[in-house]
Order: structure tokens, then C-alpha cells, then sequence
């Protein structure tokens, strides 16, 4: 399996090729993509510790911190599974429909399934750095919810700390990477999949991802955190 994995990082174009003459199967794709998605909630559920600090000394808020962060780590653990795997899977599926692409789209889902292994080797990484960051992150402290523009304060220090700053930053950059690497493994995937050329695959793994990337650098410039790093 190792072998596999090391040839799909360094050679994409050979592994495909190869993985495309077998019988369509989804089990390791959805193993892969089951790792990364509670890797992405580990990282959600620390994250999101950080605000419900906030509400640390409120009563009614306090019991609440950690059945809050186990739905956002939920939420977040089927994100990753809806979003990278299923509407990139989709996304590149239509988009290869405008070149006359052919192939079964359980092929593309297998395919993009692989394709994710650079941005869950992200997604950890940012869990690492998040471990090393968030005991420095200095979270304010409310007594009270009854006061909207406190609250709005106590949020806006802890965006602009700068540990927490740091961490966004570096997780973003961490994030573009990682997807970039995993885009060029979704071209040569694509191009197996659904039997395109490999200039016509990147157009239709392009289109998506790039929509993603901005999406990520304006989370980053608004100062709003991402789930998992990513």
C-alpha cells in the first residue's frame, strides 16, 4: 500500500492509468476520505474550543462548551466528506460533461478519493501547528451574555491576538498548498476517468479549486477561521 501511495504522490499519471484498468472500487477512496474528515473535526473541535472559551464564566453557557464543540466537530466531519469529496467529485464530473468526457461517475469519486491525500497530509499538519499555537492564544473572558457589544469586543481580541493571527495565517497557506497538490493529482485522475486529454482535465479540476482558494484567502482576510485548517 505504501508502494501505491508513493507512486500516486510522485507519479499521479502511472497510478491512474493503472487504477482505471481494476474494477471500480470506492472502499479505500472512503477510507482515505473518512481519515481526513476526522482529522478535519479534531481540528474544528479545538478551534472551536477557543470561542466557547469566552463563555467560560457564564453559567448557562459554560455546560454547553462541550456539546457545542462535538456538533461543530460533527458538522465539520461531514463537510469534509460532502465537500472535497463529493461536490469537487461533482464539480469535476460536470464540468468534464462540456468536454465530452466519458466514464461512470463512481470512477471520478474513486479517483478524487486518491486525490486527497496531500490536503489530509495538510489537514494534519495544521492539527500539529494548531497543538503548538493554541495554548499561546490569549481567549478574553465574559461574565455575562447581556451585553451584545461586549461580546462583539471579547471576539474581535481574540481574532486579533496575535498567536491567533499566526495560526490562521499559516493553516491558510498550509491549506492552498496542500489543495494545489492535490489538484494536480485530481487532473491526471480526471483525465483516466472520464478519458479527456490532460489540458481539458485541468480546466474542469481548475475551475473548482481556484473557486475553493479564494474562498480560503477570503476567510483568511476576514479573519474567520476555517474548520480543520483547511
Amino acid at each position: 500500500m505504501a508502494g501505491k501511495i508513493g507512486e500516486l504522490l510522485l507519479r499521479p499519471d502511472a497510478f491512474f492509468r493503472r487504477l482505471v484498468e481494476e474494477p471500480e472500487n470506492l472502499k479505500i477512496p472512503a477510507l482515505i476520505v473518512i481519515g481526513g474528515a476526522i482529522i478535519y473535526a479534531v481540528s474544528a473541535y479545538l478551534t472551536s474550543g477557543l470561542t466557547f472559551k469566552i463563555f467560560g464564566n457564564v453559567p448557562e453557557m459554560a455546560s454547553m462548551a462541550p456539546i457545542l464543540g462535538i456538533f461543530g466537530a460533527v458538522v465539520a466531519f461531514f463537510t469534509f466528506i460532502i465537500l472535497f469529496w463529493l461536490i469537487f467529485s461533482g464539480a469535476f464530473y460536470l464540468i468534464s460533461m462540456a468536454f465530452s468526457g466519458s466514464g461512470e461517475f463512481k470512477r471520478t469519486l474513486q479517483c478524487s478519493g486518491y486525490g486527497l491525500i496531500p490536503v489530509i497530509i495538510g489537514s494534519l499538519l495544521s492539527l500539529l501547528i494548531s497543538l503548538y499555537y493554541i495554548p499561546m492564544i490569549q481567549v478574553p473572558v465574559l461574565t455575562n451574555i447581556q451585553d451584545p457589544a461586549a461580546i462583539e469586543a471579547a471576539i474581535q481580541q481574540l481574532m486579533q491576538d496575535t498567536a491567533f493571527s499566526e495560526l490562521r495565517l499559516i493553516t491558510s497557506i498550509i491549506s492552498i498548498i496542500f489543495l494545489i497538490w492535490s489538484a494536480n493529482l485530481w487532473i491526471f485522475g480526471l483525465k483516466h476517468a472520464r478519458n479527456l486529454p490532460l489540458k481539458q482535465a485541468a480546466i474542469a479540476v481548475f475551475i473548482p479549486v481556484v473557486v475553493y482558494i479564494i474562498f480560503i484567502l477570503y476567510m483568511a482576510v476576514a479573519g474567520i477561521p476555517g474548520m480543520g485548517g483547511t
